[in-house]
């Protein structure tokens, strides 16, 4: 929309890359761990593991929850 407002005479196209050549902000990936998404295919497997650990909650009585 915005690049119509600045050139209405100029058509954009928008080609989508496969997902494995996609860019991955960190910020996108630590939100999905801390409300407990999956990971899997965003991140190595150990990334994914620590990021789990990392916001995972410590409920009063010693049991974790994640997110």
């Amino acid at each position: 929309l915005m690049n119509k407002k600045l050139a209405p005479d100029i058509e954009l196209i928008c080609l989508m890359t496969s997902s494995e050549y996609q860019f991955l902000s960190s910020s996108l990936i630590k939100e999905v761990a801390k409300l407990g998404g999956c990971l899997r295919g965003m991140v190595p497997d150990h990334v994914a593991t620590a990021l789990r650990e990392k916001f995972s909650v410590r409920i009063p009585g010693g049991s974790k929850r994640e997110g």
